[in-house]
């Protein structure tokens, strides 16, 4: 557990990398630093792996690689997308909340193909990212983490809540 001072200056750091978390009521940490899991282990709900096609750079310490069996591998968005359609998500157009459903929000750097970063809709219709090997944080929509580091939503999926 950290004081709020500490919580106020980690939350200051990560405004600086995502300004547009200024402005969102909801944004708050939810973790502590955690290297042993990345986004999209968390979009997927993992904390106990590090998801990415094994052919990447290698992830930090000795953590376990995991990717769907049968999704396509490399960083092309479609190769994300098809991981997630593994756990049975589809495609949709809509980032609101809905009952019965959980959404992911997959992005990409601007003008590219190339994947950077899962985000997953929580129950109360908020926001969660793994940021890194960092802190997970809680946000009130897909689009306040949007910017130079992960770039902006590709798309939106949605599976029936499991």
């Amino acid at each position: 557990i950290m004081d709020k001072s500490t919580e106020e200056l980690i939350k200051k750091r990560i405004i600086g990398i995502f300004p547009k978390l200024a402005t969102d009521k909801n944004f708050k940490l939810t973790s502590p630093i955690n290297p042993n899991y990345n986004c999209l282990a968390w979009a997927c709900h993992y904390n106990d792996r590090w998801m990415q096609p094994p052919s990447i750079t290698p992830p930090p310490l000795d953590s376990v690689v995991y990717w769907p069996e049968d999704a396509k591998q490399g960083m092309e968005i479609e190769c994300l997308i098809d991981a997630f359609r593994t756990k049975g998500y589809e495609l949709c157009d809509s980032w609101e909340y809905e009952d019965k459903y959980q959404k992911v929000a997959l992005y990409v750097k601007k003008d590219s193909k190339t994947w950077t970063h899962a985000a997953r809709e929580l129950r109360n219709g908020f926001w969660t990212s793994k940021l890194g090997q960092g802190y997970d944080i809680q946000h009130g929509t897909p689009f306040t983490i949007e910017g130079d580091s992960y770039g902006e939503v590709y798309c939106i999926m949605k599976r029936i809540f499991q």
